[in-house]
């Protein structure tokens, strides 16, 4: 009797190169698609070691769009992971005077990247970091929170408390939840008390709400060790996955995000749809997005499977 890869009669219909294919989705996605799917897929493929040809694509996204407002942050954003040295600095600081305008249509993206970026403005410039945290604009308020959680270590911590107290704050409008969501879900695992709060509140919402998976989603993402074999958990996981059925980007593409940090191999025929576009949104761009999400979670399941020294069928 042959040998056989342990339960590789449950696994033929998945492909023997699955993550080849992954990087060929993504290599696709950047070079067919535009501004902030081919941003997107970029960052993909530059996360997971497949940079190759990113930033040739970039220099020529930089020449044809330097003066596109908004875009050329995204431009900036993924040419300044791909460089060094003084080349590197040199996209930060354009990233950093987009903030630093004022009357510019950047300053939200710019700082919304700075966070990104993992670059505070608070050392180098703190009168124009203290304005934007009291700004009447909401997003600028909540991505300059995020930025100056870089400052140190201490504010990190501070910043997880601003931005549970925005999920928690039921008199918070839903585009600022999502927001709050997306940046603690990006910001590291919670104390246990304050992810017990957060994982109460998202469960408590109704499966039609209309934050419930970035409520979820943060949920998943933020989980402590020490809670993971909890039902309350599981529980958490279970509903991020129940949003699998709706066509809708955002709520794929946050699911995609959470089986990128806390999927497995049982997960993958999901993300192989998706990556195949199997079950279609109906919207080019929108299924593009949701591609280039599945192929970037298939390669982080791919890795951590083989740090198990599982390797994918």
């Amino acid at each position: 009797m042959s040998a056989c890869h342990p339960r590789e009669s449950e696994t033929k219909d998945q492909p023997v190169d699955l993550q080849e294919e992954a990087v060929s989705v993504l290599r696709k996605v950047l070079h067919k698609q535009q501004q902030w799917v081919k941003v997107h897929a970029a960052e993909f493929l530059i996360w997971t070691g497949n940079e190759r040809g990113v930033k040739q694509a970039f220099l020529k996204e930089l020449e044809l769009f330097h003066q596109k407002p908004q875009y050329r942050i995204g431009i900036w954003r993924v040419l300044a992971q791909v460089s060094d040295g003084a080349e590197a600095a040199q996209y930060h600081k354009q990233i950093v005077n987009a903030f630093l305008d004022t009357a510019g249509k950047d300053r939200i993206h710019a700082i919304e990247t700075m966070a990104k970026l993992k670059i505070s403005p608070l050392p180098d410039y703190p009168f124009e970091t203290h304005d934007a945290l009291k700004s009447s604009v909401k997003s600028l308020i909540a991505y300059a929170h995020w930025a100056t959680a870089y400052t140190n270590a201490y504010s990190m911590q501070s910043a997880k408390k601003y931005f549970l107290g925005r999920l928690l704050d039921a008199n918070e409008d839903v585009l600022q939840q999502r927001i709050a969501a997306y940046v603690l879900r990006n910001s590291g695992k919670l104390e246990t008390a304050d992810w017990k709060a957060l994982s109460d509140r998202a469960l408590a919402l109704s499966a039609s709400a209309e934050s419930g998976i970035s409520f979820l989603n943060a949920a998943l993402l933020t989980a402590p060790q020490e809670v993971k074999s909890d039902e309350r958990y599981k529980n958490v996981f279970d509903r991020v996955l129940a949003f699998a059925n709706t066509k809708d980007k955002g709520a794929r593409m946050d699911i995609a995000a959470g089986l990128a940090a806390a999927g497995d191999k049982q997960h993958l025929p999901l993300l192989t749809g998706w990556l195949r576009n199997a079950d279609p949104i109906g919207v080019p761009a929108d299924d593009a997005d949701v591609q280039a999400s599945a192929a970037y979670a298939i390669l982080k399941i791919e890795k951590r499977l083989s740090a198990k020294d599982v390797r994918l069928p």
